[in-house]
C-alpha cells in the first residue's frame, strides 16, 4: 500500500477503484458489500452533509454500535473533510448532553435504538441534520434513504493530512469530556506501522470484537482491514455465544480484542466443541491474557497470540509483540518503527534499562491535542514527548512491560503494589475465568487489596483458597484481604474493567 494514501477518503477511494468486487464488510446477517459499495455509499452520505451545510472541520457526532453504517460514515465524514466523533454507546443522555456541548456538533447519527438517550433541548441553529440509522423518524432524515440514491460523483474535500479527522472521548473520565483530537495522516501513519508488524492480508477476514468507536477498534478492525483490503464481519455487540458460531461460518483468521473478551470467548462453556481451526491470529491489548490462556490458544488450537500497547492520544498503536517470534513474558512488544520510548522517574530523569517509570512517547502520530483544552494539552505533550501516565519497563531487548495506570497503582504499607501483577498471579488458579483488583482505604496500611473475582462456569474456589494460593506467588504485601466473586465484571463497551463500580461494590461490602 502506497504511503502517499495519508488520508482515509483517499484510501477507500484507492481499493474502490483496485478492488471492486473484493468483499469488504459482512454484516451479522451474512450479506456481502464490496469495496466499491462501501465507497459509493460513503459518498451519497458526503453530499447529504455537504447539501445541509456542514462544512469542513465541523464535527458530526454518531452513536452507533458496530455496523457497516459506521464503517461508511467514517469514510463519509473524510470525504466531506468533517471531524468524526464517534461516541461510547453505555453513554447516558447527561453524558451525552455534556458531550454535545463540548464538541458542538453540526451532525447527529444516531441508531433509531438510542434515540432516547438523545437530549431534548439541543442548542437552537447548531444543528444541520439528524439522521437516524435502521428506523423512520419524524424530522429525522433516513440513513437507508439517503444511501438508496443512485450513485453520485461527491468528490473529497480539498483537505489536507494534517487536518483532524476523528475526536475520542476517552472512556471514563471525570469532570470535563476529554476530546482527544487526531488528525488524518496520525491514524493513517499508525494504522500502516502496525500492520507493518501484523502483517494482514487480503485473504483475512478480520471480526469486529471490539467496538469500532473505540481507537482501538478504529484502527485494526477499520483501517488495518482497509490497508490489507481484507474483510471485516460486523457485530453490533459482543457476545461470546454469538462469536463462537460466527468464527466457523465465516471461517474468521484473526482478532483483535481486550483479554476480558477472550477469557469469556475461550471459556469452555462458550466455546464448547466450536470449530475454530481458522483463526491463526489473535492480538490482546488493554493488558496481559492470562499466560494458561496464551499456552492452551498456542498449543491446543494452534494460534499464534501477540499482546500490543497503546493509547488514543498515539492513534492508538505504541507496541506490538511481533507474530511467531519468542517474546519476554509479560511484554507487549518493542515500540513500532518510528516510535521512541523512554522510562522516566517522578522528575522526570530517565531511568535505567529495566527500572519502573513512567512511560514517554515521541513520534509523529501523536494527537493534536485534547478539544479545548490547551493546559492539559501542554501538560501531557511536553518538549516533544507524550506523557502516557502508564508505568512501565523497557527491557533490554527494547520491549515493553506495563505495569498499570498512574492512578491505578495501590500504595499498601508504603509499597507500591500494581493491579495487573495481582490479576496475573490470580489468573493462575484454573477456576478463575477473570479478575480486577483495587485498592481499599485503610487507616492503619493506607490501603488494603480487593480483588473480584470470575469463576469459570462449573468451576468452584473460595476466598481463603485465592489467598493462600497469592501467598505462594507474590509478597505477603500484595497478596489481596478480601476476595469478592462476581458472575460477571463490570465493563465499558469497549471491554475495560470500571474499577470505579468495583469501589462502590467494596464499600458496601465494608458498610455492610
Amino acid at each position: 500500500m502506497t504511503a502517499a494514501l495519508d488520508r482515509i477518503d483517499a484510501l477507500f477511494e484507492h481499493n474502490a477503484r483496485t478492488l471492486p468486487d473484493k468483499t469488504h464488510l459482512i454484516d451479522f446477517s451474512g450479506n456481502h458489500q464490496t469495496y466499491l459499495q462501501t465507497y459509493q455509499r460513503a459518498q451519497l452520505v458526503a453530499l447529504a452533509l455537504h447539501q445541509s451545510g456542514v462544512a469542513r472541520g465541523d464535527r458530526v457526532l454518531l452513536l452507533l454500535g458496530n455496523s457497516n453504517e459506521l464503517v461508511e460514515l467514517y469514510v463519509a465524514c473524510s470525504i466531506a473533510g468533517v471531524i468524526c466523533v464517534p461516541v461510547n454507546l453505555l453513554s447516558t443522555t447527561h453524558e451525552l448532553t455534556r458531550i454535545i456541548a463540548d464538541c458542538t456538533p453540526s451532525a447527529l447519527v444516531i441508531h433509531h435504538d438510542l434515540l432516547d438517550r438523545v437530549p431534548a433541548d439541543l442548542p437552537p441553529g447548531q444543528l444541520k441534520l439528524r439522521i437516524v440509522v435502521q428506523g423512520v423518524v419524524a424530522n429525522w432524515q433516513s440513513y437507508a434513504q439517503l444511501v438508496e440514491q443512485l450513485p453520485c460523483s461527491m468528490q473529497p474535500q480539498s483537505s489536507d493530512k494534517s487536518d483532524a479527522a476523528v475526536m475520542i472521548y476517552s472512556s471514563g473520565t471525570t469532570g470535563k469530556p476529554k476530546g482527544i483530537l487526531l488528525s488524518q495522516y496520525a491514524l493513517m501513519e499508525n494504522a500502516r506501522m502496525t500492520l507493518a508488524v501484523m502483517r494482514y492480508q487480503q485473504a483475512d477476514i478480520m471480526l469486529a470484537l471490539l467496538p469500532l468507536f473505540s481507537s482501538f477498534g478504529f484502527s485494526y478492525d477499520f483501517l488495518q482491514v482497509g490497508l490489507a483490503g481484507a474483510t471485516l464481519v460486523t457485530v453490533p455487540k459482543f457476545d461470546p455465544l454469538q462469536v463462537a458460531r460466527l468464527v466457523p461460518l465465516h471461517k474468521v483468521t484473526c482478532l483483535a480484542g481486550v483479554p476480558t473478551m477472550y477469557a469469556r470467548l475461550f471459556d469452555q462453556a462458550n466455546l464448547g466443541s466450536t470449530d475454530i481451526s481458522s483463526l491463526r491470529l489473535i492480538d490482546v491489548g488493554g493488558g496481559p491474557v492470562s499466560d494458561r490462556l496464551k499456552q492452551e490458544l498456542i498449543e491446543v488450537h494452534g494460534i499464534d497470540v501477540v499482546e500490543s500497547y497503546g493509547l488514543s492520544e498515539i492513534s492508538p498503536v505504541a507496541s506490538v509483540q511481533i507474530p511467531n517470534v519468542a517474546h519476554h513474558a509479560g511484554s507487549c512488544g518493542p515500540a513500532l518503527p518510528g516510535i521512541e520510548v523512554k522510562v522516566v522517574d517522578e522528575q522526570g530523569h530517565q531511568v535505567a534499562t529495566g527500572e519502573v517509570g513512567e512511560l514517554l512517547f515521541r513520534c509523529d502520530t501523536m494527537m493534536v491535542g485534547y478539544w479545548n483544552q490547551p493546559e492539559l494539552t501542554a501538560q501531557t505533550l511536553r518538549e516533544g514527548w507524550l506523557y502516557s501516565g502508564d508505568v512501565g519497563i523497557v527491557d533490554e531487548r527494547g520491549e515493553i512491560h506495563i505495569r498499570d495506570r498512574i492512578k491505578d497503582i495501590i500504595v499498601s504499607s508504603g509499597n507500591n503494589v500494581y493491579p495487573k501483577e495481582v490479576e496475573n498471579a490470580i489468573l493462575e488458579l484454573p477456576a478463575v475465568q477473570s479478575v480486577a483488583v483495587i485498592g481499599v482505604k485503610d487507616e492503619i496500611r493506607g490501603e488494603n487489596i480487593h480483588a473480584f473475582v470470575v469463576l469459570h462456569g462449573g468451576k468452584t474456589a473460595t476466598e481463603v483458597e485465592v489467598i493462600e494460593h497469592c501467598k505462594v506467588l507474590i509478597a505477603r504485601y500484595k497478596v489481596p484481604r478480601a476476595v469478592t466473586f462476581l458472575t460477571e465484571l463490570p465493563l465499558t463497551a469497549s471491554g475495560k474493567i470500571k474499577r470505579f463500580e468495583l469501589r462502590e461494590l467494596a464499600k458496601a461490602a465494608r458498610a455492610s
